[in-house]
C-alpha cells in the first residue's frame, strides 16, 4: 500500500489586498530623501555648490585631523577605492540645516589574506573595564 501525503494549499503570508503605503513621520527618518547616490548626480542637482562646499568642509577636515598619509603602493597591490556619501540634514520643521558629504573607503573590494590578515576593533570588554578599575582603586592610581 503507498504512503499517503498530506496535501494543503498553501497561502501567501501576506493577502493580495495588501496595500503598503509611507506615513507621513516616515519622511522625517529620510525614507523619502532625495539626496544625491553618487558624485555625478551631486553636480547635476540644483544644490550643487552647496555639496561642493560640503566636500571642501570633508577634505579639511580630513588634512586638519591628519586621518592619512601618502604612501608608495607596493608592487602587485591595487588601492582601495573610496565613494562620496551625501546627506543632506533636517531642523525639526523640515527646514535644510545644512548638506554634508563624507568621503567613504571602499573596504568590501579586499580580499581576506591578500589584502589583510586579520581585523581588530579597539573596544574594551567589560571584564577588561573592571579589572582596570580594580587594579586603579588597589594601587590608589590617577586615571586620565
Amino acid at each position: 500500500m503507498p504512503l499517503r501525503r498530506f496535501v494543503r494549499e498553501r497561502r501567501s503570508s501576506i493577502p493580495n489586498d495588501y496595500i503598503i503605503f509611507l506615513q507621513e513621520h516616515e519622511d522625517d527618518i529620510g525614507l523619502i530623501e532625495d539626496d544625491p547616490i553618487n558624485f555625478c548626480h551631486a553636480m547635476r542637482s540644483s544644490n550643487s555648490q552647496n555639496w561642493i562646499d560640503a566636500m571642501k568642509d570633508e577634505m579639511k577636515s580630513i588634512q586638519d585631523n591628519d586621518i592619512w598619509n601618502l604612501v608608495e603602493l607596493p608592487k602587485g597591490m591595487k588601492p582601495i577605492g573610496c565613494k562620496w556619501i551625501f546627506k543632506t540634514k533636517r531642523d525639526s520643521k523640515g527646514n535644510v540645516k545644512r548638506y554634508k558629504a563624507r568621503l567613504v573607503a571602499k573596504g568590501f573590494t579586499q580580499e581576506e589574506a591578500i589584502d589583510y590578515k586579520e581585523t581588530f576593533s579597539p573596544v574594551s570588554s567589560k571584564d577588561s573595564f573592571r579589572t582596570i578599575m580594580a587594579l586603579i582603586a588597589h594601587y590608589d592610581l590617577e586615571l586620565h
